[in-house]
This record gives structure tokens, C-alpha cells and sequence, in this order.
């Protein structure tokens, strides 16, 4: 098995938007009943739908898989100089064995589409927004630049809160066995960084855990100081909720190693102590 730090990640492009000069990019907003998740040969009949017109397809994405609820496929087609056809296409699509609806929308600007049938966004059921990194940066750095330390105590703090919400809900879906690695999947799949578990001592209740390009710590590359404040205080609130800590104790996390500084990753130790006066 790969080192955490050694595998062969790819970077995935979110969202439903594409983005591509000299071509006219139509929006087509399927929706499938529930039977369509498992039924074979779906995916296939839609993009042939295109590819019988000779329309090339730039973006297809399916919402994540839940049983017993609809499935959408959002797909973005170029109809430079076939703008006419798109009426025909949705026709097709509308034929097609399980498809509920379908709808579609010319391009916002030229040679630009963004799905604006999407709304909210959802992840297993729960509202979900994107912050692209000027967004989040503006939010950590310059809250950094602005108060100094007791910005970064806030975002522990905050931090902190999140982690033990997220722990609940990551219990629901597995057993304490299972939660541990759950929880490392999750934080990587919201784009946090890749979180790995060195140690969970659940008798000394301490732990060593390292992040991996932390969204966080990477704002502050060259910067020579410790800054993983969010990160260490949603592992730390995490690890509370594990652990049973009371109100009178709470999980300290320090963190020992720091991308901010030059490690190739940041690293944090974990106990419990007795919360002070």
C-alpha cells in the first residue's frame, strides 16, 4: 500500500460549469426516476441522444447516488451553429426509458454555462456550499492580518464546534470501528486535505494525527509559523466527542509540524485535560 503522502492523487473539478471560448455551451437538466439508479444502460442512452446530432458533449455529472430518490444528470453540450436543435434534443431526452423531465438553458455569456436548475446544493442530504480559496483566504487570512492570535483562537474554537457535530453525524452512518476511517474519507472528499490517524490511544485518550495539504496551512506556505487553527480544532472537537469528554474536560490538539513552515505535512498531538478556570 502507497504512503498517505506518496499516492498519486488527481485534482476533480466541481461544480456544473463550463467555461470554454468559441463555443455556444447549452445547459441539459435531466431528471431520472428512482428505478434509474440501478437500471443498466442509462448513461448510455442519454449521450447517445447527443451523439447521433453530432454534439459534442463538454461536462456530464450525476447526482450522488441515494436510494429511492430521483437521479439528475446536468450535461452542458456545445450547439455552436446548432443552437436551433436544442428543442429537439430535450424532446429526445424526455422519450428516454425513466427520464422524468427535461429541461435546458442557452449559455449566460458567450461561450459560458452554469447549471441554474441546481438549488441548493446537498451532500447526503445536507446543505453544502463552495467556497473556492480567494473566498476561504479572505476569510482566513485576512482574519489573520486583521486580530493576530485571537483570530486564530476564534477559528479553533469554531473548529472545535464543527467537529463534534461532525462526529455525530458520522456515527449514524458506521460503528465505532469504522468511524475513524469514515472520518478521514469525509475530510478529504470536502477538499480539508487528507487527514490520516497515526495514533488513537483511547485508554490515555491522546492521539497523533497529520493533514496532508490542509487547505488551511497552505494559505500560509513561507509564512515560518504554525497555522493550523480551523483544522486542529475539527479534529480536536472529533476526537471529544469519540473519547465521551465532559464539560469539565475538553481535547487540547498542539500542532508540532506545519506545511506553513516548511514540513511536508502538518502534524498535531491530542489529549485530554481538565478544562481550566
Amino acid at each position: 500500500m502507497l504512503k498517505k503522502d506518496k499516492t498519486p492523487f488527481s485534482p476533480y473539478e466541481v461544480g456544473r460549469v463550463a467555461i470554454v471560448p468559441g463555443t455556444s455551451p447549452f445547459v441539459f437538466h435531466v431528471k431520472f426516476q428512482p428505478e434509474a439508479l440501478t437500471a443498466v444502460g442509462v448513461l448510455d442512452r442519454l449521450v447517445n441522444v447527443f451523439a447521433e446530432k453530432g454534439v459534442s458533449i463538454l461536462l456530464l455529472k450525476v447526482s450522488a447516488a441515494r436510494m429511492g430518490e430521483q437521479v439528475t444528470a446536468v450535461l452542458i453540450a456545445d450547439l455552436k451553429d446548432k443552437e436551433k436543435m436544442a428543442e429537439e434534443l430535450a424532446r429526445e431526452l424526455r422519450q428516454l426509458p425513466y427520464v422524468s423531465e427535461a429541461v435546458y438553458a442557452p449559455p449566460v455569456v458567450e461561450g459560458a454555462a452554469v447549471d441554474t436548475f441546481s438549488f441548493p446544493l446537498t451532500m447526503r442530504g445536507y446543505r453544502a456550499v463552495i467556497f473556492m480559496s480567494y473566498i476561504y483566504e479572505g476569510l482566513i487570512v485576512d482574519g489573520w492580518s486583521r486580530f493576530g492570535t485571537p483570530y486564530a483562537i476564534l477559528l479553533y474554537t469554531v473548529g472545535y464546534g464543527a467537529g463534534k457535530r461532525a462526529y455525530k453525524d458520522h456515527i449514524k452512518i458506521t460503528g465505532e470501528p469504522s468511524v475513524q476511517k469514515l472520518c478521514e474519507t469525509l475530510f478529504q472528499a470536502v477538499g480539508f486535505g487528507r487527514l490520516e490517524f497515526v495514533k488513537i490511544d483511547d485508554v490515555k485518550r491522546e492521539a497523533v494525527f497529520r493533514v496532508y495539504d490542509s487547505f488551511e496551512c497552505q494559505l500560509f506556505k513561507g509564512v515560518g509559523e504554525i497555522r493550523g487553527n480551523f483544522v486542529r480544532g475539527l479534529v480536536a472537537g472529533w476526537l471529544s466527542m469519540h473519547w465521551g469528554v465532559t464539560e469539565e474536560f475538553e481535547v487540547l490538539a498542539r500542532e508540532v509540524k506545519c506545511i506553513a513552515k516548511g514540513d511536508p505535512y502538518c502534524e498535531y498531538v491530542a489529549r485530554v485535560e481538565r478544562r481550566t478556570a
